[in-house]
């Protein structure tokens, strides 16, 4: 609606819980709690998929379509996911950043990380250049900003630069 804003329920995080050393009926019986969300971003190319990341560093394909389930769980992050993002020019590529200090890239077919990079400080954004497929950036607690030209340098960021301190 034009004036008014309203609230939407599209999904709600459930706990995904490893319960493989647990028997058939135990597994029934165990409860599953909500997961707690910390970002998402929705596909430009395919506007029905939408990714979660959680507290819990689990990362949720979603669509708009099925609300009751997840199509697919991204399990590689060990604490929360700060940030997820799309690739502007490939519509199955994704970021990641977490408070366990790395920036992992995603297929979206794959469901482990096809490359990582460990920054040693709690990353806190991410984000693709808008010109290119594979210049991207973060920024981690530290107030380190690196740049990724993934043509150029596929191991290691391209540049670095620190956040000026203020004086007093």
């Amino acid at each position: 609606m034009k004036n008014k804003l309203e609230a939407e329920e599209v999904i709600k995080l459930k706990l995904v819980s490893d319960n493989n050393g647990l028997s058939d009926n135990k597994k029934e019986a165990f409860v599953y709690g909500l997961a707690g969300g910390m970002c998402f971003d929705f596909n430009i190319h395919q506007d029905h998929l939408f990714l979660v990341g959680t507290e819990e560093g689990k990362i949720h394909l979603c669509s708009k379509a099925y609300s009751g389930q997840y199509l697919e769980t991204y399990d590689g992050h060990y604490l929360a996911v700060y940030s997820v993002k799309w690739n502007k020019y490939h519509p199955r590529v994704f970021l990641s950043c977490s408070a366990d200090w790395t920036v992992k890239m995603w297929d979206m077919q794959i469901t482990r990380a096809i490359m990582t990079f460990d920054l040693g400080y709690a990353v806190g954004d991410v984000e693709w250049a808008p010109y290119s497929s594979t210049v991207f950036s973060a920024v981690t607690s530290a107030g380190l900003l690196y740049v990724w030209d993934l043509h150029q340098e596929k191991h290691t960021w391209m540049c670095e630069h620190q956040a000026m301190k203020k004086s007093n």
